[in-house]
């Protein structure tokens, strides 16, 4: 499908200088792993907050103004037919359904059009509306980029660029009853490639959001803001806590004095928080997560206008999502080798390679 030109939102690139700010207290918080079959609360007041990782969800079509859609086209290797591209849409609204999110940060979105084709699949066979698009077409050198689906409007829309030729960051700001919130969505470099590359890349993702988000709370402390997506860094690397400055806390601080947001995967222990299974090395990494501002705590002295519920974030999988070892069950078509010498391609028909994360706010 030929991608739609850029719109013309509010755009903002940012350097990658360090602002330091004063570190803030974190009161104690008791997140818990929170089962899938575990219902989430509803309420006009409440507000709940998903990302996803959707495992390349392209549609069809060939655009040729994007050679990295060529592999999922009906003639290539992956055989991705009209009919495959009807199924992951309509598992992947299977899983958001259950999730129920207002908000929804999605990463590995080849262009508007899929979100819209999401957006109609949720809304007719489930009755869950989510008609607010949050996209445009980044530099991505495989199409992808990072989108939002929301049941609210935000009132405004920011695009950090922190390299030419990778994935753009998402900044939306959303008002749900009077109270602001503001969600940024990452999708930050791969571990594919050269290690060295992939880690300064990944260090100028992170400066460049807490840069923003450093510029956000100087001017207003209490704001509440939620960074998340695939990081592609687990939460204790040095990235994710140094750089970045997403803070682990287990009930006393255990993390450097410079971090300015709580990484609520840090709540969780060992495989309670993987969201993507390396078969390879066969671990688990906690790729997908979501750190909050100070203010967004239960308890916090200096409140922000929301605060997350305790016990629940988690990653989110219903038990079709999981194989028979509880992994992530991907939607793609491999090649492997066989004991007979003999290379075979098999289709996985699941739903994608990551868990989503998700939390309600009040």
């Amino acid at each position: 499908m030929k991608k739609n030109k850029k719109q013309k939102l509010t755009y903002a690139t940012v350097g990658l200088g360090i602002i330091l700010l004063l570190p803030f207290a974190l009161p104690q918080l008791q997140l818990l792993f929170t089962p899938a079959t575990t219902p989430i609360a509803t309420s006009e007041q409440l507000l709940t907050v998903a990302s996803w990782n959707v495992e390349n969800l392209f549609d069809a079509e060939d655009d040729p103004d994007n050679p990295g859609d060529d592999e999922f086209t009906p003639k290539a290797w992956t055989r991705w037919t009209a009919a495959r591209y009807k199924m992951k849409l309509q598992h992947l609204a299977e899983v958001i359904a259950a999730m129920q999110p207002d908000i929804l940060c999605l990463t590995e979105i080849e262009n508007r059009r899929v979100l819209s084709d999401l957006s109609r699949v949720l809304a007719q066979r489930y009755q869950w509306h989510m008609p607010f698009i949050m996209h445009r077409d980044g530099p991505d050198m495989r199409g992808i980029d990072v989108a939002m689906l929301a049941r609210w409007e935000p009132v405004a829309t920011h695009w950090l660029t922190p390299l030419p030729v990778q994935r753009e960051i998402l900044v939306a700001t959303f008002e749900p009853y009077g109270r602001p919130v503001t969600v940024i969505c990452n999708h930050w470099k791969s571990n594919l490639g050269n290690a060295e590359d992939n880690f300064m890349t990944r260090s100028a993702e992170a400066l460049c959001v807490r840069q923003w988000v450093e510029t956000k709370l100087s001017e207003s402390p209490t704001s509440a803001i939620i960074v998340t997506g695939d990081f592609n860094d687990d939460i204790d690397s040095h990235i994710m806590m140094e750089i970045a400055g997403f803070s682990l806390y287990y009930g006393t601080p255990t993390s450097p004095s410079n971090g300015i947001l709580l990484n609520l995967s840090g709540m969780l222990t060992g495989d309670k928080r993987g969201t993507y299974f390396y078969n390879k090395t066969q671990i688990w990494h906690s790729f997908d997560s979501a750190s909050v501002s100070p203010g967004m705590l239960p308890d916090a002295q200096d409140s922000s206008p929301w605060q997350v519920i305790t016990n629940t974030y988690a990653p989110f999988a219903l038990p079709q999502q999981r194989d028979e070892y509880g992994h992530p069950i991907p939607f793609r078509r491999v090649r492997k080798k066989f004991p007979d010498g003999i290379v075979r391609t098999t289709n996985y028909n699941g739903y994608a390679d990551h868990f989503p994360i998700r939390m309600q706010l009040q």
